[in-house]
C-alpha cells in the first residue's frame, strides 16, 4: 500500500510481501505498474484489511515512524492508529486500532504486540548500490527468482552487476520491480507445477483403472460358445435351473459350466450370452479409445510439467497446456456430429476441452447435455432457431450417454439444460454447477455410423 508524504516527490511504500517487506519511498511513476498488478491478485485477508486501512487511515498524518530498537519492525504511528509491519520471518503488516490488531496483509501472522528484543545488526549501505545477475532490461524472470539474486550490496561487492542508481529512491524503484517479478515468477511457477504434477497423477491412476477394467471384462468369446452350446443341446438344461452342464460342440466329450438365468427358457438364455458378449466387445473397444486419449493426454501432461520447469518467464507460464481457455489439443478436435433433422451435435473430448466447449463455443441457449452422477462428456446440440425437437433431443442424450462412464449400462440418466443454466465450479477444468435441467432416460447408442459425422 501507497501513501503520499507532503512535499515529496515520491510516494510511501509499505511492502508485506515475503522478498520485499520494507518502506519506500518510490516515485509515482515508478510505482503505478506495481500497485496495479498487486490489485489484480490481492487475497481476501488482504483486500479486507486494504479496505480497513482506507477506512481509518485516510486524511491522517503520519506523526511518527520508529524502528524498535531490538526488533525487526516498523511501527507508522497515525495520530492514533498504528500499522505494524514486520520485518523477520514471515513478513506482515498489522493493522492496530486501539491497541488490538483488527486486520492483518501478508503471509505471516500479526506483527502486533511485538516480540521481545534481541540484538539484530544488519549491514550499512553508504550508497545505491544493487546487486543484480544483469542489467535489469536483460534478466530473465526465472535470474531473479532466487532470494540471493537482487540485494543492496557496499562498493566492495563482487556481484555479476552492481547497478548504481542516482539516489535511493531510484535504487529502490528498481529493487522493488526485479523483487516482485522473481516473486510472481515463482508463484506462477510452483503452481503450474503442482497443477502439472495433479494432471499426471490423476492420469496415471485413470490409465491404471483402465486397464483393471479390461483386464475385469469377462471374456466374450466363452460367453458365445455357452451359448451356442445351449442352442445345440437346449434338452440339457432344466427348466428353472441357474446352472448346467452343457456338453461342449467344439470339443468331443467336453462339458461347459453355464450360469442361467432360471426365469427364461433356453433359447432366451443362449440370447443373453450373445446379447452380454457383444456389449463386452463394444465396452472392450470403448475402453481401447479411452486408453489411446488418456495416454495421448498423459504425454502432454508430462510435456506441461517440462515447460513448467523449462521456462525462463511469467510469459512461459501463462499459455500452460491446462488452461481451461485453451483451445483443444492438436489430434483431439471436438466430434462433431449432425442429428437426423440436420442439427450440430458437438461433443467434448477431456476436462479441458469440456470447459472450452461449454464456456468457449456454445452460446446460451444452445442445449447441453451430461450424463447424471458420472464423469463423460459435454455434448452441445446447437439450438440457433430453436427448432429442437424431440428426436433432436432423444439423440443427444443417447450420444452423452454413450461418451460416459455408464456407458455399459442399460438406460442412463442424462441433464438436459440450456447453456446458460450451467456455470463453472471449482476443482479444474470441466466442472460444473448445473442451475436448472430436466432428466432423460435413454439407451447409450455409439454414434459412428448411425448418425452424420462432420470433420
Amino acid at each position: 500500500m501507497a501513501f503520499d508524504p507532503r512535499g515529496l516527490r515520491a510516494r510511501l511504500w509499505i511492502d508485506a510481501s515475503r522478498r520485499a517487506a520494507g518502506a519506500y519511498l518510490v516515485e509515482r511513476a515508478a510505482l503505478a505498474a506495481i500497485e496495479q498488478r498487486d490489485a489484480e491478485s490481492l487475497p481476501g485477508r488482504d483486500r479486507h484489511a486494504l479496505l480497513l486501512v482506507r477506512k481509518h487511515f485516510d486524511g491522517l498524518r503520519l506523526r511518527a515512524l520508529d524502528r524498535p530498537e531490538g526488533r525487526r519492525a516498523l511501527v507508522f504511528d497515525f495520530d492514533g492508529p498504528r500499522l505494524v509491519l514486520r520485518l523477520s520471518g514471515t513478513p506482515a503488516l498489522s493493522v492496530v486500532l486501539d491497541d488490538a490488531v483488527v486486520a492483518t496483509m501478508g503471509e505471516g501472522a500479526p506483527a502486533w504486540p511485538l516480540p521481545p528484543p534481541a540484538p539484530q545488526p544488519g549491514p550499512a549501505f553508504d550508497a545505491p548500490l544493487l546487486a543484480l545477475p544483469a542489467p535489469l532490461a536483460a534478466c530473465r524472470d526465472r535470474d531473479l527468482a532466487p532470494a540471493s539474486a537482487v540485494r543492496f550490496v557496499s562498493a566492495t561487492s563482487e556481484a555479476p552487476y552492481v547497478l548504481q542508481a542516482a539516489d535511493w529512491i531510484e535504487a529502490t524503484a528498481a529493487y522493488l520491480v526485479a523483487r516482485r517479478r522473481g516473486a510472481r515468477f515463482e508463484a506462477a511457477q510452483r503452481r503450474a507445477l503442482q497443477e502439472a504434477a495433479r494432471e499426471v497423477r490423476r492420469l496415471e491412476r485413470l490409465a491404471a483403472n483402465l486397464e483393471a477394467d479390461l483386464a475385469g471384462l469377462p471374456d466374450p468369446e466363452t460367453l458365445r460358445r455357452q451359448g451356442e452350446a445351449i442352442l445345440a443341446t437346449p434338452r440339457s438344461v432344466s427348466r428353472g435351473a441357474s446352472a448346467a452342464d452343457i456338453p461342449d460342440p467344439r470339443s468331443d466329450g467336453a462339458t461347459l459350466r453355464v450360469s442361467l438365468d432360471p426365469r427364461l427358457d433356453p433359447h432366451e438364455n443362449a440370447t443373453r450370452l450373445f446379447t452380454k458378449a457383444r456389449r463386452i466387445d463394444r465396452a472392450r473397444g470403448q475402453v481401447a479409445v479411452r486408453q489411446r486419449e488418456t495416454a495421448s493426454e498423459l504425454d502432454e501432461a508430462r510435456r506441461a510439467e517440462a515447460r513448467g520447469e523449462a521456462a525462463e518467464s511469467l510469459a512461459d507460464l501463462v499459455a500452460r497446456a491446462d488452461d481451461p481457455a485453451r483451445p483443444a489439443r492438436e489430434g483431439g478436435a471436438t466430434r462433431h456430429y449432425l442429428t437426423a433433422h440436420g442439427l450440430s451435435l458437438l461433443v467434448g473430448r477431456g476436462a479441458r476441452e469440456n470447459h472450452h466447449l461449454t464456456f468457449s463455443v456454445a452460446k446460451p441457449d444452445d442445449l447441453w447435455l451430461h450424463a447424471r452422477d458420472v464423469p463423460g462428456a459435454h455434448v452441445i446440440l446447437r439450438d440457433p432457431e430453436g427448432r429442437a425437437g424431440a428426436d433432436d433431443l432423444r439423440e443427444a442424450a443417447e450420444v452423452a450417454a454413450f461418451f460416459s462412464d455408464a456407458r455399459v449400462e442399460a438406460r442412463v440418466d442424462v441433464h438436459v439444460t440450456r447453456r446458460k443454466h450451467v456455470r463453472p465450479a471449482k476443482g479444474g477444468p470441466g466442472r460444473v454447477h448445473v442451475h436448472h435441467s430436466d432428466t432423460m432416460r435413454v439407451v447409450p447408442r455409439d454414434p459412428e455410423g448411425r448418425l452424420r459425422r462432420r470433420p
